[in-house]
């Protein structure tokens, strides 16, 4: 690991809509266990995102929650029984993903974002340390963790000349590839990119997805890795709570 400044930046202030009518924070759902004196100890998933966070060598990470969303910050509070020191970020108004990583903006100037979501699981354990190893290798602006999936019409499929991103979808009806995105890192192109992006975007929620997209189109370097024999789950939804307690899909914290 270098002596770069990573901070880790985890967005949690969704209403949770595809859930519905769940009134309870997702992040929280104990989808991820751990062994535990010859059974499985249950754990929130949101605790998987913050572990992969501290593996990969972030000792910082920045959650941004909303005011209806206290469970979260009690549940979790400073994140250092999880090897990560946590800050929280309120957003006021549910205004999409990609605004509430853009509310971080002021606060992660001139560092390197890793980006994980609290409402996925992925395998190898390993992978956001090997991202971020090719993300300091290439001098990226922007690496993409790519996982093989089913569902790549319900997600974002990367389609990939060598290391090199080509496009980024976001549920395309007919996707190109069968995989998506699962995390990120990025640094100030990137961060600028978006933020004065979405000054001017008038749409209701922006696609996060079609910004790292345009971050191809518009010259910037967009590197990924893929994880041909990984796996990503996203539990923020019915169909994706249900797989994860379908035995293989339920996942073990540590390795």
């Amino acid at each position: 690991m270098t002596d770069r400044d990573f901070v880790g930046l985890v967005p949690a202030a969704g209403r949770g809509t595809r859930l519905a009518p769940l009134r309870y924070p997702k992040e929280l759902l104990p989808i991820v266990y751990e062994p535990a004196d010859g059974g499985a100890r249950l754990r929130p998933v949101a605790e998987y995102a913050l572990e992969s966070l501290a593996r990969a060598g972030v000792g910082h990470a920045i959650l941004v929650v909303a005011p209806w969303k206290l469970e979260v910050v009690s549940y979790l509070g400073d994140g250092r029984h999880l090897g990560v020191d946590v800050a929280y970020l309120f957003q006021e108004e549910a205004r999409g993903l990609a605004h509430a990583l853009d509310l971080a903006h002021g606060w992660t100037r001139s560092r390197d974002v890793v980006f994980v979501m609290p409402d996925t699981i992925f395998t190898p354990s390993d992978a956001l340390s090997r991202l971020r190893a090719v993300y300091e290798e290439t001098d990226a602006d922007l690496a993409l963790a790519v996982f093989p999936t089913q569902d790549a019409h319900r997600l974002g499929p990367v389609v990939l000349r060598g290391d090199r991103v080509h496009r980024v979808f976001d549920k395309p009806a007919d996707p190109p590839v069968m995989n998506t995105w699962g995390a990120a890192i990025w640094g100030d192109a990137f961060a600028e990119l978006l933020h004065e992006g979405l000054r001017q975007d008038t749409s209701g929620e922006p696609v996060l997805g079609n910004y790292f997209d345009l971050a191809v189109r518009g010259g910037l370097r967009v590197v990924a890795v893929e994880f041909p024999d990984g796996s990503f789950q996203d539990v923020g939804t019915p169909l994706g709570v249900r797989r994860s307690f379908e035995g293989p899909s339920l996942l073990a914290v540590r390795p």
